[in-house]
C-alpha cells in the first residue's frame, strides 16, 4: 500500500469514526447550555448527578472490552473471540448484572431516578459502547451515523418536552431510556447481518491468548482509570459541596466537546491502520510517520480551538451558560490549559505494541498525583486549584508517555511528535485571536465578538488543514522514498 494512499485511509477512518460520534456529542452540549440557562443551579447539579455517575460507573462494565476490539482486526478479532469459553461469557454478563445494580441501587438511594430504569440505562449503555466499537472494526460507519444522528434528535426532543412540562429527572431517563433500546437494537442487528456475511468464514491465525488476556486487563484498567480522572473531581465536589457549586465548577471544568472524540477516532483510526499494515512495512518508520501525521492533523483543529476558549472565555460563559456562571469563568480558564496535549495519542503505540503495563502505570501515577494535589491547591486557590491539578498531571502523564514509547522505539522521544509544527501554529494561532478579540471587545459586543472568534476558529481551522493537506501532497514522493531507504 502506497504511503500516500495509507495516509488517506488514516484521514478517512478518523472522520467517519469521528462523525459516527459528533451527533450525539452535540446534542448533549445542547442541552448542557440550555439546561444551564433555564434550570437553577441547584436543580442542574442534580440532574448532572445521574450523568457523573453514570460515567465514573460504566468503564467498569465494559473493562476495556471496547478498547480491545479496536486492537484487532476482524480475522484476529473472530479468531480471538472463537477461543473464548462459554464460561468466561456468563462470568462476563454476571459481572455487568452485578455493577449495573450496584448504580441502580445508588439512584434509587438519591431518590431521583426508579431503580429498573437506572438498571436498564447503564446496561444499555455499556453494551451499546461494546458493539459500537465491533462496528468500528467492521467499518459499518453508516449504520454508526444514522443512529447516532436519530438518538441526538431524540435525545434533544426528549429534554426540550420534559424542561417545558413539568421538569422530571425521572421522566427524562424514562424516555432516553426507551430511545437507547432502540439504538443498540439496531446495532445488534447490523453485527449479525455483517457475520452472515462472510459465509466462507474466517482464516485461522495464531493467537496469543495470555498476551491478549493482559492486554485485556491493562486496557479495562486504563480505560477505567481515564474516566475516573475525568470524572473524579466532579464527583468529589458533588459529595462534599452544594448542588449549586457542584453545577459552577461542573461547567467550568466540564470536557470540551468533541475533542476527546476526536482524539478517540484519530487513536482508533491509527491502530486499524497498524493492525491492517504493520507486515508492509518496516513497523518503527511507519509508526513514526503515522504519529507524527497525527499530531499535525489534529493541531490544525485543537489548537485554534484551545485559543479561542482562551482567549474568549469571558464572552463564552457569559453568552452561553449565563451571568449566574461567572464564577467558572477562572475554573474554565485553566481547565482549557489542559487541550495543547490533547492533539495527539500518547498510549495508541504502547497499545499497539501490547504494553498495557505501561499505560497503565501512567494512567494511575497521573489519577493518583491529581488527587493528591487537589485538596492543596484547592486550600490555595478554591475551585480553580482543583482543576489546576488535574492540568499539571495530564502534561506529566504525556511526558512519561512519550518518553516511554521513544524508549521502546529506540528512538528520541522527540521524534514522536511534530515539535517545530506544534511551536509555529500555537504563535500564529495565539497572536490571531490575541488580535480579534481586542478588536472585538473595542468595537463589538460580547455576542458578536463570540461569533466572530468562533468563525475564526472554523476560517484557520480550515487554512491550517489545508496547508497540511497541501504539504502531504508536495512531498509524499519524497516521504515515500525515504520510507523505502529506511527499510
Amino acid at each position: 500500500m502506497p504511503l500516500r494512499r495509507a495516509n488517506n485511509i488514516f484521514l478517512s477512518n478518523s472522520f467517519f469514526i469521528f462523525i459516527a460520534r459528533f451527533f450525539p456529542m452535540l446534542a448533549n452540549l445542547l442541552v448542557t447550555i440550555w439546561y444551564s440557562r433555564h434550570l437553577p443551579q441547584h436543580t442542574f447539579g442534580n440532574y448532572q448527578y445521574f450523568w457523573i455517575q453514570l460515567n465514573i460507573m460504566y468503564p467498569l462494565l465494559c473493562f476495556g472490552i471496547h478498547a480491545l476490539i479496536i486492537t484487532y482486526s476482524k480475522t484476529m478479532l473472530a479468531n480471538i473471540l472463537s477461543r473464548i469459553r462459554r464460561g468466561y461469557y456468563l462470568l462476563f454478563l454476571l459481572w455487568m448484572l452485578s455493577l449495573s445494580a450496584v448504580f441502580a441501587y445508588m439512584q434509587y438511594d438519591a431518590g431521583s431516578v426508579p431503580f429498573l430504569i437506572s438498571f436498564l440505562f447503564i446496561l444499555s449503555f455499556a453494551v451499546n459502547t461494546i458493539i459500537e466499537s465491533v462496528l468500528i472494526v467492521f467499518r459499518r460507519y453508516n449504520v454508526l451515523m444514522v443512529t447516532g444522528l436519530l438518538y441526538a434528535l431524540a435525545y434533544c426532543a426528549i429534554h426540550r418536552y420534559a424542561l417545558g412540562n413539568g421538569f422530571s429527572i425521572r421522566a427524562i431517563f424514562s424516555m432516553l431510556l426507551i430511545a437507547g433500546l432502540l439504538r443498540t437494537f439496531v446495532h445488534c442487528l447490523a453485527v449479525i447481518k455483517e457475520v452472515q456475511k462472510d459465509t466462507d468464514g474466517y482464516e485461522v491465525e495464531d493467537v496469543d491468548v495470555p498476551g491478549v488476556r493482559s492486554l485485556w486487563l491493562h486496557l479495562g484498567i486504563y480505560d477505567i482509570s481515564q474516566m475516573l480522572f475525568s470524572w473524579i473531581d466532579k464527583f468529589v465536589i458533588s459529595l462534599v459541596l452544594s448542588a449549586s457549586l457542584s453545577a459552577i465548577y461542573y461547567n467550568g471544568a466540564q470536557n470540551i466537546p468533541f475533542l476527546p472524540m476526536l482524539l478517540s477516532a484519530a487513536g482508533s483510526a491509527v491502530l486499524l491502520q497498524l493492525a491492517g499494515n504493520m507486515q508492509q512495512y518496516g513497523e518503527t518508520r511507519h509508526t513514526i510517520l503515522l504519529v507524527n501525521q497525527m499530531g499535525r492533523v489534529l493541531s490544525c483543529i485543537v489548537f485554534p480551538v484551545f485559543c479561542f476558549l482562551y482567549f474568549f472565555r469571558n464572552e463564552l460563559i457569559v453568552n452561553l451558560l449565563s451571568e449566574k456562571y461567572i464564577p467558572a469563568i477562572p475554573i474554565f480558564a485553566i481547565s482549557v490549559l489542559a487541550l495543547p496535549v490533547k492533539a495527539y495519542s500518547f498510549t495508541s503505540v504502547l497499545q499497539r505494541m501490547h504494553k498495557g503495563g505501561i499505560i497503565n502505570a501512567g494512567a494511575l501515577a497521573d489519577l493518583v498525583l491529581a488527587c493528591a494535589l487537589m485538596y492543596p491547591l484547592y486550600l490555595w486557590l478554591g475551585l480553580p486549584g482543583v482543576a489546576l491539578s488535574f492540568v499539571i498531571s495530564t502534561y506529566l502523564q504525556a511526558a512519561f508517555y512519550l518518553y516511554y514509547t521513544g524508549r521502546l522505539l529506540g528512538i528520541s522521544p522527540l521524534r514522536l511528535i511534530p515539535l517545530g509544527n506544534w511551536l509555529a501554529k500555537l504563535i500564529v494561532f495565539a497572536t490571531v485571536f490575541i488580535a480579534i478579540h481586542y478588536i472585538g471587545s473595542i468595537y463589538f459586543t460580547g455576542r458578536f465578538t463570540l461569533i466572530l472568534g468562533a468563525i475564526a476558529v472554523m476560517v484557520t481551522a480550515a487554512i491550517s488543514l489545508g496547508i497540511e493537506l497541501y504539504w502531504h501532497r508536495r512531498h509524499g514522493a519524497a516521504s515515500k522514498t525515504k520510507f523505502k531507504e529506511y527499510r
